[in-house]
């Protein structure tokens, strides 16, 4: 979901540079990934925060896959078509303490943006009813809410927010000894139509912004050892857990080594593309599986395009024509806004809809159960097209359900394996040779 545009005074990005790294390697015999941390002499003890999340289906969201911070004003563009458009959206949530004594609030937990948003104006709100039930942030009731003298304004596809940025003490997981100080919050004073606060977890003080956010203060104050941390969503409807892991990966959500998929463009050149560093890394099949029948490639052997993998949106967003093509496959019809709706009973069909990654290296196999939307009036196609002339295509919640995914920002990669649960207790903290342990040590055991 992610932010369109935001403006801040005073506050502009700084911009570290990264070494590049090589993804050719074919082995896991060492070398390789591990050398990624080799400026590292010390091994570094890991440490994880696990954090529980909610899913929630609401009466309308909004959506965007950008976020954006600049001195002036940011520049008129199409973004793809708000959720509003669909009248309804599934987000996973994560529950905050903020401030003294300790304020719950519940965000959206957004990879596609990289700061952290609170308290939309519910009688704005698109969803007035469940913007109530998320809490309320109260500076004037925090000893330790500090005002930072500066002011923001965002544009969230068809939502707005303004507000002023202030500072405090944060919470996060299921250890409330481990408090995060300093914690950057933007307090809004105006909204329209957005009816959640946002939690994003994208790339933060190395490339994105001038301070730390709230992953990179988890590994200012030691709670974990390095900027990296793992999803699972779990299964549509319930029935898996649903965490993320701050610094650490659930082996027990996957079977097998987790596959490393480079971001690209490289988070210099994303910045000069599109203003920001986001979880880009690039698609290199897409193909379907019908009930009963042999997978059905849509892609050649030399297809390759770039996608933003995006927790803040329930649709994945794809080109026109592919869309039209799985949209055959799985007897969808437009609706009378131009939707792709599904008979609900095709969730108990026995088929899959396969992205595939560093060319056939693997494949994500989304059922039809988690890709096929269910809104209980009725169910949408896990997949609608990009706006046209929009060259970035968005993974959004409808993929990422039937992944387990490891987003690291020390090695600027995303990790990747078929989501595959299998019990509990599999928790391996990451140490300051994380990527030696992803390469060669990692593994599921499911």
């Amino acid at each position: 979901m992610a932010l369109f545009g935001l403006i801040v005074l005073g506050l502009l990005p700084i911009l570290c540079l990264s070494s590049l790294s090589d993804f050719s390697h074919t082995n896991r015999t060492g070398g390789g990934w591990g050398n990624w941390t080799s400026g590292h002499h010390e091994s570094g003890g890991g440490r994880h925060v696990r954090a529980t999340l909610q899913s929630r289906k609401v009466e309308n969201v909004t959506a965007g896959s950008r976020v954006r911070f600049m001195e002036t004003d940011v520049p008129n563009r199409s973004t793809r078509e708000p959720l509003a458009r669909y009248g309804a959206g599934i987000v996973y949530m994560l529950e905050l303490e903020l401030g003294t004594p300790g304020q719950i609030i519940s965000t959206i937990l957004d990879t596609g943006s990289y700061t952290l948003l609170v308290d939309p104006d519910c009688s704005q709100a698109a969803d007035p009813e469940a913007c109530q039930t998320f809490g309320y942030y109260d500076t004037a009731q925090s000893s330790t809410a500090r005002y930072l003298n500066g002011w923001f304004a965002g544009q969230f596809g068809t939502g707005y927010m303004q507000g002023f940025w202030y500072s405090d003490t944060a919470y996060v997981g299921l250890d409330p000894s481990l408090p995060l100080p300093s914690l950057r919050v933007g307090v809004s004073t105006s909204s329209e139509y957005i009816w959640a606060g946002v939690l994003g977890v994208s790339y933060g003080k190395a490339w994105n912004t001038g301070y730390p956010t709230m992953l990179d203060l988890l590994v200012i104050y030691g709670y974990i050892a390095v900027p990296i941390f793992s999803l699972g969503v779990g299964y549509q409807g319930g029935g898996s857990p649903s965490d993320i892991i701050f610094g650490g990966v659930d082996r027990k959500k996957f079977r097998g080594y987790l596959e490393p998929l480079e971001i690209y463009p490289y988070p210099y050149q994303q910045l000069r593309l599109y203003g920001q560093a986001g979880y880009r890394v690039n698609l290199t099949s897409l193909g379907i599986t019908p009930p009963g029948q042999s997978e059905t490639s849509l892609t050649d052997d030399d297809f390759v395009h770039n996608v933003l993998i995006d927790s803040g949106s329930t649709y994945t967003y794809l080109d026109g024509d592919l869309v039209a093509t799985i949209a055959v496959a799985l007897n969808a019809y437009t609706d009378d806004q131009g939707v792709y709706r599904v008979p609900c009973e095709s969730r108990n069909l026995d088929g899959s809809v396969n992205f595939g990654f560093n060319y056939y290296n693997i494949v994500i196999r989304v059922n039809y159960a988690d890709f096929i939307v269910d809104f209980d009036s009725y169910c949408a196609l896990g997949v609608q097209p990009a706006d046209t002339g929009d060259a970035t295509w968005v993974l959004g919640t409808s993929f990422i359900r039937a992944a387990y995914l490891v987003f690291d920002q020390q090695n600027d990669a995303v990790w990747i394996a078929q989501y595959l649960p299998c019990g509990d207790d599999g928790i391996t903290d990451l140490t300051l040779d994380a990527g030696r342990q992803l390469w060669l040590e990692v593994t599921g055991l499911c």
